[in-house]
């Protein structure tokens, strides 16, 4: 079966199929994210701290987890806030710039100014490249519901044996044939 960035540079969809298969691909994601979650939230509940478990998919490794503790995420606030609590022996002065020079068009001024040196402290930041967001994506179960958009999700998840229809278990009862992704 062909990847899905093959599939597009061999033109095989329109920009309106690759929309469609965009939020498909959008709600599975949430849908997925939402079980992992579910499921980390069962073992890490049911596993003893650095238990694991093999299965024929993959191993389960359990982690003990942290106590909280304090740390500084803004240390000039951190400062100000010592000062005005009277603990100015617990804060030292050091140059800072003013909020003027660190906006980007002064720095730019600045370099231009320096002969084009760099200043200490500084980086280029990256830009980004056009995008697309993807909105009002249905909900999963309203996917699951549509024959047409399952199919897709298999083909989107490299899915190729197995229908759509529903497959029996043991107890002939019907069962989701997502369950056993």
């Amino acid at each position: 079966m062909k990847d899905i960035t093959d599939r597009l540079a061999d033109g095989e969809y329109t920009s309106i199929e690759a929309a469609r298969q965009l939020a498909l691909a959008q709600s599975m994601e949430k849908e997925l994210k939402r079980q992992i979650g579910a499921l980390k939230d069962f073992l890490t509940d049911k596993m003893d701290s650095k238990e694991h478990l093999t299965t024929e998919l993959g191993t389960v490794a359990a982690k003990h987890g942290s106590e909280p503790r304090w740390r500084v995420k803004d240390a000039v606030a951190f400062a100000q806030w010592l000062e005005t609590h009277g603990e100015e022996s617990s804060v030292e002065q050091v140059p800072y710039p003013v909020e003027w020079a660190t906006k980007p068009d002064a720095i730019e001024h600045l370099i231009g100014q320096h002969g084009g040196e760099q200043p200490a402290g500084v980086e280029l930041s990256r830009g980004t490249g056009d995008t697309v967001a993807v909105s009002k994506v249905k909900d999963w179960a309203q996917i699951f519901s549509d024959q047409q958009a399952q199919a897709q999700a298999r083909q989107l998840l490299g899915i190729t044996s197995g229908g759509v229809e529903a497959i029996k278990d043991d107890t002939n009862e019907e069962e989701n044939p997502w369950d056993r992704i």
